[in-house]
């Protein structure tokens, strides 16, 4: 802890050196973005990036062959099902004792692929990610927060991106005065709809009641109940036996080869934007929009990485 806070001070003084006398402007080429409730800094950037995906008829396959989704077969049963013929969902439809069933769950997944994966599969289940082949790409979200503390404190950066065709686009929301932080919220809410779906990193257990909460902290009500995939429960899942943690640096060392430099650790966010506030040098926000901005890419390069092993392991 004490190196770490030690490298974060230097990087910090290096920082207010190399950027003393530059704006916002200059240094991250956005603009101001005005709202009804206020002004932020909107900071845009497109990344070449190609996710891997498992087709739809080859999910929904994999998905069928697994009998044990149904209530009452386990691994013996499932056996002794497909010694008899019975080596799909669908074969079940013709069983005198699963039939009723088996009809149930494919009417459920003909209908709302997502919602009768969430509802037979929990959130940490890898066949979660089955549910992915199933919308659109521009459907999923990949956003994380950059906050003034764990509880009560404002939000100081929203990132989030969509992938559209070959290339993700990254928008970043910056507070340049903690009054930003009521239009950044809206800006973020205003970019949801029905079928958008959340991709985060611990986002259930804390970036989205975050945001909810300073939402009704400014009078903003809203429910954002729409389909979450949380990557940090899915990689501990899938891969938390074979990594001494799954930490998303340590997840991007192990399977992308990505090693940051001049990273802000996310603990010393708070205090590196608390002297951009003292002295009005942009210098130690650069840290804290790069970290964002990695942290979002990681995550697509997460779900990416979920698809690619599904595809190898059973497809």
């Amino acid at each position: 802890m004490y190196h770490e806070v030690d490298d974060a001070s230097k990087l910090q003084r290096e920082l207010l050196e190399r950027y003393e006398g530059r704006n916002l402007e200059e240094v991250f080429k956005g603009e101001t973005c005005k709202t009804p409730q206020g002004s932020c800094y909107k900071i845009e950037d497109r990344e070449k990036f190609k996710i891997k995906r498992i087709e739809v008829d080859k999910a929904k396959s994999a998905i069928l062959c697994d009998l044990k989704i149904l209530q009452g077969i386990g691994e013996a049963k499932e056996h002794k099902l497909k010694t008899k013929g019975f080596n799909t969902i669908e074969d079940l439809r013709n069983h005198p004792t699963y039939s009723h069933k088996a009809d149930e769950f494919i009417c459920k997944l003909d209908e709302s692929p997502m919602d009768c994966i969430r509802e037979y599969f929990p959130g940490s289940n890898p066949k979660q990610v089955y549910s992915s082949s199933f919308r659109e790409l521009n459907d999923f979200l990949f956003f994380d927060i950059e906050t003034l503390g764990l509880r009560n404190e404002p939000v100081i950066l929203i990132g989030m991106a969509r992938i559209l065709d070959s290339h993700m686009k990254v928008t970043q929301y910056l507070a340049t005065g903690l009054d930003d932080e009521k239009p950044i919220i809206q800006n973020f809410l205003s970019d949801l709809n029905e079928e958008t779906v959340f991709v985060s990193f611990n986002g259930r257990g804390f970036d989205l009641p975050f945001i909810r909460s300073r939402a009704y902290h400014h009078g903003i009500s809203r429910r954002l109940r729409n389909h979450h995939m949380d990557m940090l429960y899915l990689s501990r899942r899938t891969w938390g036996g074979a990594l001494p943690n799954c930490r998303l640096q340590t997840l991007e060392k192990h399977f992308f080869d990505l090693y940051r430099q001049d990273d802000v650790p996310s603990s010393q966010v708070p205090a590196f934007y608390r002297t951009y506030m003292n002295t009005g040098n942009v210098g130690p926000l650069v840290p804290i929009v790069e970290h964002n901005k990695i942290d979002i890419i990681t995550l697509a390069r997460i779900l990416s990485k979920l698809n690619e092993d599904l595809i190898t392991a059973h497809i």
